[in-house]
């Protein structure tokens, strides 16, 4: 038996896991610890499939540095050297560790992408004309009744959220009203993604939260800058982007998050697990046709209308939850 050989394998295992980890992450647009939420159906918003996905990766990478210890622990002598024992397969530990390489990217695409349900068209039917009966036959006959009129309804409002989740106590707010911003990476800034959640719209609206962890106060202001960050991140993009119309940008403002994970009593302060508290989640109402010409007022109370519906901000928050009501932020 040679375990020094064996531990030194399953230690080139572990980091060529977590190396890979962070590569295939990167690719689906998070981090490692961005896997965490998903290994709680009660923490996490996200689909059954997604929580499997998230699960496999870990159990497959664990089996893979155990297959890598397996595989390079020699076997024992044979008295006849006629017989050879088989050793453990050298391609186990690669395969393994390249399985929970996908399944952590398909866990993290599965949970950071929403696809908005398509509007669907009610017919209108129009009202059936009644016609009285003439009562003089030499009467001039009555003029043709006016054709009803077909009226479309407005597109329902979508939600979705945005890959992007603040960076744990970014930023920092100052005494004097301001905040120190450091060099993390801004929100809303992935090109494909925001064509998804930002164009062709009528108005929308993109959030600004704080994770349970530090002071309500300090939350609170940190909430509201970054929903104001987000709303002009945004409104930046559009304005660089012509083709996708004139749109209409609100911020919201949804507070501090409600105590769920009790992290900094089981000694952790880091922020990873409560990193789905701190995420951009988008609301926006599509075009009813490419001519749509909405006002600021209209659209600031098709989305009060939306906030104020218990089951559509619950449909937004998609499990999250906030100590105090959402606000609607103005440019």
């Amino acid at each position: 038996m040679t375990p020094v050989r064996a531990l030194l394998a399953g230690l080139i295992a572990a980091v060529l896991f977590g190396a890979g980890l962070f590569i295939a992450t990167s690719f689906a647009g998070g981090r490692p610890h961005d896997l965490l939420p998903l290994l709680s159906l009660e923490r996490t918003p996200f689909s059954l499939v997604c929580f499997a996905a998230a699960w496999g990766a870990f159990i497959a990478g664990a089996l893979g540095i155990l297959a890598a210890f397996l595989a390079f622990i020699a076997p024992e002598e044979e008295d006849d050297p006629r017989f050879r024992r088989r050793g453990f397969p050298k391609a186990a530990p690669l395969v393994l560790i390249a399985i929970a390489l996908g399944l952590a990217w398909f866990a993290l695409r599965c949970a950071g992408v929403v696809e908005d349900e398509a509007p669907v068209a009610v017919a209108v039917e129009p009202e059936p004309v009644v016609t009285e009966p003439i009562a003089e036959p030499d009467s001039e006959p009555a003029p043709a009744p006016a054709a009803a009129i077909e009226i479309e309804p407005l597109p329902a409002p979508a939600t979705d959220a945005a890959a992007y989740q603040w960076r744990y106590k970014y930023p920092m707010p100052r005494e004097n009203g301001g905040a120190l911003w450091n060099a993390a990476p801004e929100p809303l800034t992935n090109e494909s993604e925001n064509a998804r959640l930002l164009c062709g719209k009528a108005w929308v609206a993109v959030t600004g939260s704080a994770s349970e962890e530090g002071p309500p106060a300090r939350n609170e202001t940190r909430a509201r800058l970054r929903a104001r960050k987000a709303m002009t991140q945004a409104a930046d993009w559009l304005s660089r982007h012509e083709e996708c119309g004139s749109t209409i940008v609100f911020g919201v403002d949804l507070g501090q998050h409600t105590p769920a994970l009790n992290a900094q009593a089981n000694g952790r302060d880091d922020g990873a697990a409560s990193a789905y508290q701190r995420q951009i989640l988008v609301v926006s109402r599509a075009r009813a046709n490419a001519g749509e010409q909405l006002g600021r007022e209209a659209a600031r109370r098709e989305l009060e209308a939306f906030l104020a519906d218990p089951a559509e901000r619950a449909r937004m928050l998609a499990g999250r939850s906030f100590t105090a009501a959402p606000v609607i932020l103005e440019p």
